[in-house]
């Protein structure tokens, strides 16, 4: 599915005459609230990525590809982040300034706001919008081996994507070392009904228990919100994907999609 708040913003620039320059364009409140609508659905959307991406990482511990599995917790945390900006009325979007070139802009959804430039690729982008906008403080307290939880995770996908000529493979990283004594089962229950941030931030841990935490809090979000809006399919398909290497399913991960 289209990034929905994008759309609408092209709708707004489309009405509005050539070379017009939408950073001194002030959101009505009409225009406030639909935007706001349009991010509700694209949060759904983004948590919806999320999920997906935390069972393909499951799935990779479990066939003990893990460094498949770092590329999509990373993931899985970014488009938890996405979807928690959207569900706080922050929407990131794109105006596109020459034939190879777009110019990302950020817009809290209230009336009166201006869109202000961004600058850098759009997962930097998200990450520091993240941040500046202080969403969800506890999430960002501590460090996670002397490094900024958001970086960490930054530093262990580029390490898998590109600082590595030869795959870990069949050598269990250091950071999935626990887990894997833990047994994946093990771990997502801990993880799940952690409430003191044990293993929050703790590099032994955090590779999985940080996604989670992300998903755990932006998902809540949306269903307190009344905003979630998954189909029957959807559901479905979500609830067959997380398993253990037994093939058994994991009663934590339903429990946390209450709904599903």
């Amino acid at each position: 599915m289209s990034h929905q708040a994008q759309i609408y913003i092209n709708n707004i620039i489309a009405q509005k005459p050539a070379q017009y320059a939408i950073e001194n364009h002030a959101l009505n409140n009409t225009e406030a609230s639909a935007l706001l609508q349009r991010l509700s659905n694209d949060a759904t959307s983004y948590i919806y990525s999320s999920i997906v991406s935390l069972a393909d990482a499951t799935l990779s511990i479990n066939k003990g590809m893990f460094t498949w599995a770092t590329v999509k917790l990373y993931y899985a945390s970014f488009y938890a982040i996405r979807s928690l900006l959207a569900s706080h009325g922050v929407c990131i979007f794109y105006i596109q300034t020459s034939s190879h070139k777009s110019t990302p802009f950020i817009l809290d959804s209230k009336p009166g706001e201006l869109p202000k430039k961004g600058k850098g690729t759009t997962h930097k982008l998200i990450l520091d919008t993240f941040k500046a906008h202080n969403i969800e403080p506890y999430i960002l307290s501590q460090l996670i081996d002397l490094e900024e939880p958001l970086e960490w995770l930054i530093q262990k996908r580029e390490e898998a994507n590109y600082k590595i000529a030869k795959f870990s493979e069949p050598q269990v990283p250091k950071h999935f070392e626990k887990i894997i004594q833990y047994s994946l089962r093990r771990a997502i229950k801990d993880y799940l009904s952690d409430t003191s941030g044990l293993y929050l931030f703790d590099p032994d841990h955090a590779i999985l228990s940080y996604p989670l935490r992300l998903i755990q809090i932006a998902y809540d979000k949306l269903l307190i919100s009344n905003t979630l809006a998954l189909t029957n399919e959807e559901i479905i398909y979500l609830r067959q994907l997380f398993r253990d290497k037994n093939g058994c399913p994991l009663p934590e991960i339903y429990q946390m999609f209450k709904n599903l």
